[in-house]
């Protein structure tokens, strides 16, 4: 089981992901298809986020949002 802190630690990381993928689809030159690619990759890395702080939630006995 990860701690607290590796859960904050992976919430980081996946906020780094969040902001790397936003940035690259901020170029002009991005084709339609990369933009539907990005904005796929940001879902996921939403969704994977959304968990871990459910996770972490669920670890402080917190039910509400």
């Amino acid at each position: 089981m990860r701690s607290l802190r590796h859960l904050f630690a992976d919430c980081t990381g996946r906020a780094e992901d969040l902001a790397s993928i936003a940035a690259e689809g901020q170029r002009r030159d991005n084709p339609p298809e990369m933009q539907r690619a990005l904005a796929c990759h940001l879902r996921m890395a939403i969704a994977a986020m959304g968990g871990i702080v459910d996770e972490i939630n669920q670890r402080l006995g917190d039910a509400h949002d």
